[in-house]
């Protein structure tokens, strides 16, 4: 499911050859097209002057001097804070890049002064900016840019192609989204895309991001024949029929992208330019804080793509702040830390900072590689990999907290749960106490022995709710390979909390086994209901008492994150002090219908003051 763990060394690594090092002075000249609505971003005061928080106020952001009345006021809405002693409000006044004071409509108008703009909410709904916990902007841009295949069936994705090789009569066609569970075993068939798109390159990307379709011309531009070597035999290769010819299904991102460079040859400016194209649908999905989970280097360097948000950042066009990791995904180890360091330093300005080690753990159980604690059904031969032994997990992960790194662990397969858990109780054991933030992602298996180790030792529990649907992937696949006692009892979100511990969400975008998306709202109902979106008699993925709550979920994707990434002092609840990232809804998602969540349109987003969506 999160396709970075095996696609960024080998992307990188195409980049490089493509594009060479990347200078600030290299960014396309698109990127100077777009310009995001509302205020500047000029420091402005924090006093707080109804129902003050003077300690959060203070540690938040400390009044400067300036003074003098808000910019802004939201008032006649609803306002769901998330902040424990005043969940509810009627109206909120914002100076700058900070909230003034929430209170009743009569509290913040008698705020205003005569440049106040206001805005009448008019019945809606205000909640805090939505953070994600884990997602991958730059592969989502190059991933899902063409046709969308998240179709039901093979027939329906033949006719898609169809429609969008006739609408798009020259150059290369390309995709994302089609599934596995749409082909037999032996996968997708260059014939099929040939006998719709004979004379010129078609190639199309699973959803899980670990392999593609391609047609004839698209194999032969990229020299792919019966001579050609496999990247890696066995592991990333192209898939071929009884004559050894390639069928045109192509397997995991060695091949995959060895392919796609051949064709459309990758650059970071070409990355660049697909990221401005999505920066606007962040914004309107409410989306005002990230984590990046990994990006593709170029060559040994994790830093030259993140520097593409500091260039935003600096142009003022930057709709979210960052934090991105440094990524270890298989021995050597002893350059983890250091790698930290160097782009801690590097990467460190008002909206982006590239502090959190990430570590790919394990796998996906589709591809056998989630590491478990017994073997697969459908392959009793194996139980999956980690590729680290738990005495370099150890190693990591304590150096990585003596150095008051955070840590964040793919980990689909129980195995490296436990792996992790293992790690980071040694980690506790072996340095002074601190305020830890070591997270865990994904999670589609956690043992029942390892559940209250969550709370026991602070990890959070950093979900993909998204996968939480009922359907072919979470039914049918897992079903194959955890066998049905096992598959009863995957992505158990409400058993960390009863247990004590916390939990995040974050889409993983574009990376998915059935439904894609980087909308939080799509999220959060997901998470309530445990059903398909636009189903609302769909079944319901088991165990259906992992259902949360509305206000469960919302706090997951707002201050569950923030807690992760080290900023529930400053965002994640609307309270005085703490800085003006918001949205408005159209209706309140606490009361309209479960199955109607997703529905919600995001009329306005503010980060940091300004707006980046609506609100002209």
């Amino acid at each position: 499911m999160c396709m970075s763990c095996s696609l960024t060394n080998a992307f990188g690594q195409l980049m490089t050859k493509a594009a060479g090092h990347r200078s600030p002075q290299a960014m396309p000249t698109g990127l100077a097209r777009r310009r995001f609505v509302g205020a500047g971003l000029a420091c402005a005061a924090v006093a707080s002057q109804v129902r003050p928080h003077a300690a959060l106020a203070q540690e938040a952001r400390p009044d400067n001097g300036a003074g003098g009345p808000p910019d802004t006021i939201f008032r006649g809405g609803t306002v769901r804070t998330l902040a424990a002693d005043r969940p509810l409000a009627e109206a909120v006044a914002v100076r700058g890049k900070t909230i003034l004071a929430v209170g009743s409509n009569a509290e913040i108008d008698a705020l205003a002064g005569p440049e106040t703009r206001v805005i009448e909410l008019a019945g809606r709904t205000m909640l805090p900016g939505f953070v994600e916990g884990h997602i991958h902007p730059f592969l989502g841009s190059f991933f899902t840019a063409g046709l969308d295949l998240q179709l039901p069936t093979r027939a329906d994705a033949l006719a898609a192609i169809a429609r969008f090789a006739q609408d798009h009569p020259t150059g290369t066609l390309r995709g994302f989204g089609w599934r596995v569970d749409m082909f037999p075993p032996q996968g997708p068939s260059k014939e099929d895309l040939d006998r719709i798109v004979p004379d010129r390159p078609a190639f199309f990307f699973a959803i899980d991001g670990h392999s593609m379709w391609a047609n004839s011309k698209a194999l032969e531009l990229a020299g792919v024949d019966r001579d050609t070597p496999d990247p890696i035999p066995g592991f990333s290769y192209y898939v071929r029929d009884a004559e050894g010819n390639p069928t045109g299904y192509v397997l995991e991102v060695a091949a995959v992208l060895a392919m796609v460079n051949k064709i459309e040859p990758i650059s970071v400016e070409a990355m660049a330019g697909l990221l401005e194209g999505w920066l606007p649908k962040a914004a309107a999905a409410g989306i005002t804080t990230i984590y990046d989970a990994g990006v593709p280097p170029v060559g040994d360097d994790q830093g030259a793509i993140i520097e593409v948000y500091t260039d935003l950042e600096r142009e003022g066009r930057l709709p979210f702040r960052v934090v991105a990791s440094y990524m270890m995904k298989g021995p050597p180890i002893e350059h983890a830390v250091s790698g930290v360091e160097d782009l801690r330093r590097r990467i460190d300005t008002e909206l982006v900072q590239a502090r959190v080690l990430k570590i790919v753990g394990d796998g996906t159980a589709e591809g056998y590689t989630a590491l478990l604690l017994e073997p697969y059904t459908d392959r009793p031969d194996t139980i999956g990999q980690s590729p680290f032994s738990q005495e370099q997990w150890t190693s990591m992960v304590t150096e990585a907290d003596a150095a008051g790194i955070d840590v964040h662990i793919h980990a689909c397969g129980e195995g490296t749960t436990r792996l992790a858990l293992n790690a980071i109780e040694a980690a506790i054991a072996a340095n002074p106490p601190r305020d830890r933030r070591h997270s865990i992602a994904h999670l589609v298996l956690v043992d029942d022995a390892d559940m209250p180790r969550f709370a026991e030792l602070g990890a959070n529990a950093q979900f993909s709710a998204n996968w939480m649907s009922a359907d072919p992937d979470t039914v049918d696949i897992l079903l194959e390979r955890y066998g049905p006692e096992r598959q009863r009892q995957i992505y158990r979100p409400r058993s960390i909390l009863n247990a004590g511990g916390t939990i995040s969400f974050g889409t993983d975008w574009p990376a998915a086994g059935y439904f894609a998306t980087y909308k939080p709202l799509d999220s959060i109902q997901i998470a309530v209901t445990r059903q398909l979106i636009g189903q609302p008699d769909a079944p319901v993925l088991e165990p259906a008492d992992e259902r949360l709550e509305v206000e469960q979920a919302v706090h997951a994707n707002t201050m569950g994150a923030a807690r992760q990434l080290r900023m529930e002092d400053r965002i994640g609840s609307i309270e005085p002090g703490k800085l003006a990232d918001l949205v408005v809804l159209e209706q309140d998602i606490f009361g309209v219908g479960k199955h109607d969540i997703a529905k919600v349109r995001v009329e306005m987003t503010m980060m940091n003051g300004r707006f980046t969506h609506g609100g002209g």
